[in-house]
């Protein structure tokens, strides 16, 4: 019966665990510029805020990439009891970042 037990709690971590980690990364980035656009519009425009544009940008978001919402915030809660991975997430935003904006430098 432990055994058992112990399997299943090991198995929670690899569902858990779903989205790859370069999907995530461009998720994460989509999303934080979505916050970006959608906080310097919403100080102009308050309907913004009322229409909660947010909410509706985050959905084409997923739906652009073809990530489950539900999926997506399982792996960040999961992300949050792994520190060394959701770092791992974290320096491939910045490193994605990093060639975006020189992308658009250019």
């Amino acid at each position: 019966l432990i055994l058992w037990v112990l399997m299943g709690c090991g198995n929670n971590d690899d569902k858990a665990k779903t989205i790859p980690i370069d999907k995530m990364k461009v998720v994460v980035w989509q999303l934080m510029n979505a916050d970006e656009h959608y906080a310097r519009v919403s100080l102009i425009d308050s309907n913004w805020r009322n229409t909660k544009k947010n909410v509706q940008f985050y959905q084409q978001i997923f739906d652009l990439n073809k990530v489950d919402r539900v999926a997506f915030y399982q792996q960040i809660d999961y992300l949050k009891t792994h520190p060394e991975e959701f770092k791992i997430l974290m320096d491939s935003i910045t490193e994605f970042s990093k060639r975006e904006k020189k992308a658009l430098v250019k």
